[in-house]
């Protein structure tokens, strides 16, 4: 443990500069007596931590220090590099290129059993019939994160509705397998999570906003669907579809009860939500709620209706 918090010091010194004992103590919950030993024993190790008395003084790491090349293995170090190129094959950032060329310089790779621009990750935000609008999408938007310019993008959420907004966008999140931009909305006032494939275009403009701040934890932790109100869906599955319903609701949400086999999720009921479940055709049957029932019996007897003719 006394290690474990020492990196985390030289890490959170090395990234945020100066600070104060009682910062790292609380920062770490422990005795600011505690901190001191850990600086001493860091300064024993060649890191060179210069302390500065006074109002406003503290600690702080010299700029001339550099983490050293074997303070990551040939593997850890292939990973990161590998890492970094699989996902700006989607974004096309500026910055991680940069990011990319550096450490490469630091050093280079050896280990060339597979590709090292992939490694053992592949990121590909193209779409699967060769269309790179999504991927031209996330790198616009990514370099608008980095200079904090506005975007006017086209948009087409879930039930089909097409808007152009003014976004100030904060920062892109892949869940589930899928590509979101969390941004400030300019016309609702408020931040919004805009899934990338549903965006039409983006169109970068030279003017700047100042970035909110963000929670992040809560975008990585919480559930959100683009900012829709979602309920508890309670779906009755016939077997033979069971893994797909596995793969797009996750396995531990597919159970079974009662001698049936049940999926149970939160999910925004909206239109694509009943596409979805009327393609799997008689093998699934809504149970709740009452209103995901009645809209999938709608879409099924105007689909009926119009091969009827």
């Amino acid at each position: 443990m006394k290690y474990e918090i020492m990196i985390k010091i030289l890490f959170l010194l090395l990234s945020k500069g100066k600070l104060s004992a009682r910062y790292i103590a609380q920062r770490f919950d422990i005795s600011t007596r505690t901190v001191m030993r850990y600086l001493d024993a860091m300064s024993l190790a060649n890191v060179p931590i210069i302390a500065d008395s006074g109002r406003n003084g503290g600690f702080y790491i010299a700029n001339s220090y550099k983490l050293p090349a074997s303070f990551m293995t040939e593997k850890e170090f292939n990973a990161v590099i590998a890492t970094l190129k699989g996902y700006n094959e989607s974004v096309q950032n500026k910055t991680i290129e940069s990011a990319i060329t550096k450490l490469s310089a630091i050093k280079k790779p050896t280990e060339n059993l597979v590709d090292v621009k992939t490694g053992n990750l592949i990121i590909d935000g193209s779409s699967w019939h060769g269309n790179d609008n999504a991927k031209n999408v996330a790198s616009a938007i990514s370099n608008a994160i980095d200079d904090c310019k506005k975007t006017v993008i086209g948009y087409v959420d879930g039930n089909g509705k097409d808007t152009v907004r003014k976004i100030d966008p904060h920062v892109i999140i892949l869940k589930q397998g899928i590509w979101y931009v969390y941004a400030f909305c300019n016309m609702r006032n408020a931040f919004r999570m805009f899934k990338l494939s549903r965006i039409t275009f983006a169109d970068v403009k030279d003017e700047t906003f100042e970035k909110r701040r963000v929670d992040l934890s809560a975008l990585t932790t919480g559930r959100w669907f683009e900012n829709e109100e979602s309920e508890l869906v309670r779906l009755e599955l016939d077997k033979s579809i069971k893994s797909d319903v596995e793969e797009w609701l996750g396995v531990n949400n597919v159970f079974l009860f009662g001698g049936k086999l049940i999926a149970e999720a939160n999910l925004p009921v909206n239109n694509w939500l009943i596409s979805k479940i009327l393609g799997y055709g008689a093998k699934v049957k809504v149970l709740e709620p009452k209103s995901l029932k009645d809209g999938v019996l709608v879409s099924a007897s105007e689909v009926f209706n119009l091969y009827r003719r």
